[in-house]
């Protein structure tokens, strides 16, 4: 095998690999062993089909996996080797390529690739970026509050309803004549919550109603959800959906959600034993939480304002637009060359701004330990509880769900990412002067509309 590169310019290359039978045919002749010991054909015993029908039946599609696994690594271990940086990943040549004559032995592939031009992240304290630290207001921490005490409340009997309960009985469905249909939906153990119904007039024939009374009412109106619905009626979502909307709900219990009270026993639930005291406390504490969760959008907004310091810095810097454009193509089958080139502007920054991710990596050495890691999950953890009401877990508790995360690939790989964007702009932000400034939810959402 022969690897060699072609410099067309200062941003593209082309990759040419030569390949003879000795460099495919080992693979290929091991491949077909292993079809043989489990051929099963008429006329032979199991594993004891002769080599040449093997071959003649396997041969072709075996010899082209092999000669794709060998470019492949060919490929990917010249680059590393040679430590080409290139963006994209390698395309076929479109003028050299020739298809593929399985009856040959020796063949010629070539590839483009597109090579990353210099970039400049040199950064000083003389550029400025905002960093936006938005208000928590005293409407805001009291919704909180309201939420809490909401979540962390207990249902109650009550006799008559008010709009807001949960209830449960029977569900009935009902024909054209309102009359029970036949083969139709009796749910003998329906649960359904006023507070989440969607339909108002379905949901005034449910007030001032008591225990023992039957309302009938349009149900699809009211949870047009299809898992909500289905969950309601006891049936899966492909049975619900041949459900029409008429149904008669015979109430059998109505219970009402009590808030729960400021007291010690709501602070320790919440925040652990001995943690909050007093109301002051309290009321201290949900609004920290508060600040900590909106701390993450005004990260996002100074990861987006220092993208752009970045990405402006580099506005003469020239891509390999064509081989990109190739690429994306490539990569996106339902995109059309149009749709490419109208769209290219947000592409050439999203291209860019890796590019200037790479090279502060390369240039301050970040790594990212397990440790870094462990760390995302854990704020993914907490924030994932406390959308559920639950604070002031322990550091073991929390290293457990943590864990729990971090067993999925897709969601490790994501924490990894995470992480390493973390420590990309924890450099940025101490190379910048940044500024504080106090913002209204209000106007920092300004910030994102399009002007």
């Amino acid at each position: 095998m022969n690897v060699t590169k072609t410099q067309i310019d200062d941003l593209n290359a082309v990759i040419k690999i030569e390949l003879v039978k000795e460099d495919y045919a080992v693979g290929v002749d091991k491949k077909l062993k292993d079809y043989q010991k489990t051929a099963a054909l008429d006329g032979f015993r199991k594993g004891k089909v002769p080599m040449g029908i093997v071959r003649n039946m396997y041969g072709k599609g075996l010899k082209v996996d092999e000669i794709n696994r060998v470019i492949g690594t060919a490929l990917s271990n010249y680059i590393q080797e040679n430590k080409l940086n290139i963006l994209g990943e390698p395309l076929p040549n479109e003028e050299n390529q020739k298809e593929l004559n399985l009856e040959e032995d020796n063949y010629e592939f070539f590839y483009d690739i597109a090579l990353s031009p210099e970039v400049n992240v040199n950064m000083t304290k003389r550029e400025k970026v905002p960093n936006y630290v938005i208000d928590v207001t005293e409407e805001m921490l009291q919704k909180q509050i309201e939420g809490l005490l909401e979540s962390n409340g207990t249902l109650e009997d009550v006799d008559v309803a008010e709009g807001t309960e949960f209830m449960k009985g029977e569900l009935i469905e009902l024909n054209d004549k309102f009359e029970k249909k036949e083969d139709g939906i009796d749910n003998m153990d329906a649960s359904l919550s006023l507070l989440h119904m969607k339909d108002e007039a379905s949901l005034e024939k449910f007030k001032n109603k008591k225990v023992g009374e039957e309302v009938i009412f349009d149900a699809v109106k009211s949870y047009p959800n299809e898992a909500d619905f289905a969950s309601m009626c006891g049936v899966s979502k492909e049975e619900a959906k041949n459900a029409g909307p008429n149904f008669c709900f015979v109430i059998k219990v109505i219970k009402r959600n009590k808030k729960a009270e400021l007291n010690e026993e709501l602070y320790t639930k919440l925040f652990g034993a001995g943690e909050v005291k007093d109301e002051t406390e309290f009321k201290d504490r949900v609004k920290s939480d508060i600040a900590k969760q909106l701390e993450g959008h005004s990260e996002y907004r100074f990861t987006v304002d220092a993208k752009k310091k970045l990405i402006d810095k580099n506005k003469d810097v020239v891509l390999p637009e064509k081989f990109l454009k190739r690429w994306i193509l490539a990569t996106n089958e339902k995109m059309t060359q149009e749709q490419v080139d109208a769209d290219f502007a947000g592409y050439r920054d999203e291209f860019m701004w890796q590019l200037i991710k790479s090279a502060v990596i390369t240039k301050n050495e970040i790594k990212v330990e397990t440790e870094d890691v462990k760390a995302i999950a854990r704020e993914v953890a907490a924030a994932q509880l406390q959308q559920y009401g639950v604070y002031g877990l322990s550091d073991d508790q929390l290293d457990g769900f943590a864990d729990k995360l971090l067993e999925d690939e897709k969601q490790s790989k994501n924490m990894y990412d995470r992480a390493l964007d973390k420590k990309v702009m924890s450099v940025i932000k101490s190379s910048f002067k940044v500024e504080d400034q106090v913002i209204s939810m209000e106007d920092f959402e300004k910030l994102f509309e399009k002007k």
